[in-house]
């Protein structure tokens, strides 16, 4: 049965800002909870795949009264239009995997079982207390994400919707490309805050304008991770690698170097290409940024990495 999302009220035209700038016409879906817009069939397949986890702002209807947040404020913790930065990316012939669901429904970019008793009492073995692990508490404000703790019922049907389906995606696309190419390129793109929040690890400091992620070396080869680097630096913007953030679960799952399979999680300032308190695009500067991401993805088709 096809499930119901919605998007509250004055969240609908921020939504359509980015929503709609990828390829309809190429997009298929899976249970709604995802888009994938597959590599352009005009162009030669690569070995790369792009995935966007958190941009994402609809809440399924089965979801939305356990929900303590709605409309705008949805957004704060969203990387917002990152899958409109990668709009020319399917045209390259890679395919783009997007998570349509808000990430305080289900965050993608989290272990499965990153649970703790305070959002679900009934999990038999929980993780360590996390404001923000699989199922948001809290924002990275403070505000409370949930209603009441979920049931071990609740918890699987949204595993089941919604992260199952988004990494399952991701491991046959990888899979498919190492068979052809011997080897396999992930990159997970992000957005991030320009200062580091209450709830984050750098609170009141200015990031970088690129942080590429491999966890300390261990994701992907440096070949990629040097790269990255580079293709930034070389624009002018300052890089600063695996801080704050080494990359989450996208990384560590499908990154598997020793296998042929490369990941790297890349995180943009938000301050490059959109206004952090109206959360709108800011055309000119998205454009630049949309730009270079489009060039890094060529660079990366481009290199050959240890199968």
């Amino acid at each position: 049965m096809r499930q119901k999302l919605s998007v509250a009220g004055s969240v609908e035209n921020d939504r359509n800002h980015f929503g709609a700038a990828l390829h309809s016409e190429l997009v298929t879906t899976s249970s709604k909870t995802l888009l994938l817009v597959p590599g352009s069939a005009e162009v030669a397949q690569s070995p790369v795949v792009l995935s966007v986890p958190h941009a994402g702002i609809l809440v399924p209807d089965i979801d939305a009264p356990l929900l303590a947040l709605s409309g705008r404020g949805l957004l704060k913790d969203a990387d917002l239009h990152v899958d409109r930065l990668a709009q020319r990316v399917p045209a390259l012939g890679v395919p783009v995997v997007v998570a349509q669901i808000s990430r305080y429904v289900l965050d993608v970019n989290r272990a499965p079982d990153d649970v703790d008793r305070e959002v679900c009492p009934e999990i038999e073995r929980p993780a360590r207390p996390s404001a923000r692990g699989l199922c948001w508490r809290t924002t990275t404000d403070g505000a409370p994400v949930l209603v009441r703790p979920l049931t071990l019922l609740e918890l699987r049907s949204r595993l089941q919707r919604i992260h199952e389906p988004y990494h399952q995606t991701l491991a046959e696309l990888l899979a498919e490309r190492r068979q052809r190419f011997g080897y396999a390129v992930l990159l997970d793109v992000h957005s991030m805050p320009s200062l580091g929040r209450p709830g984050h690890t750098d609170p009141g400091a200015r990031r970088a304008d690129v942080v590429p992620g491999d966890l300390r070396g261990t994701s992907c080869s440096p070949l990629l991770s040097k790269l990255v680097a580079d293709h930034f630096a070389a624009a002018g913007l300052s890089v600063r690698a695996n801080d704050p953030y080494m990359g989450g679960y996208v990384t560590r799952q499908h990154g598997r170097p020793a296998r042929g399979v490369h990941a790297l999680q890349i995180e943009l300032n938000r301050d490059l290409y959109m206004d952090e308190n109206s959360f709108a695009l800011v055309d000119d500067k998205a454009a630049a940024v949309t730009a270079l991401l489009t060039g890094l993805v060529e660079k990366v088709k481009g290199l050959q990495l240890p199968s």
